[in-house]
């Protein structure tokens, strides 16, 4: 079984979209964590993000698919400011 899901990886820096995943340790209690974060720019540049948390046991398929839908989610939510900003109509 690959745990490559669960390492930290740093969210690229370009204008577009990126994500990073950010492996949460045990805390009084509570099962340990794997944090995603999508980012996502709009046209002036002003930076929105979705954050997405998991189990450390769920599979990646599970985490690819919810991710995957938040992703259209932000981009829909960004775009829709984008092209109020431009005047046009979502």
């Amino acid at each position: 079984m690959k745990t490559t899901h669960l390492t930290r990886r740093k969210p690229t820096k370009n204008g577009g979209f990126s994500w990073g995943r950010f492996p949460m340790p045990n805390q009084a209690g509570t099962a340990p964590r794997v944090i995603y974060r999508l980012f996502r720019r709009e046209h002036t540049g002003l930076l929105h993000m979705d954050e997405l948390k998991f189990l450390e046991g769920e599979s990646r398929g599970e985490i690819a698919k919810a991710a995957r839908d938040q992703r259209h989610k932000l981009r829909d939510r960004v775009d829709e400011i984008d092209l109020a900003a431009m005047g046009l109509a979502a």
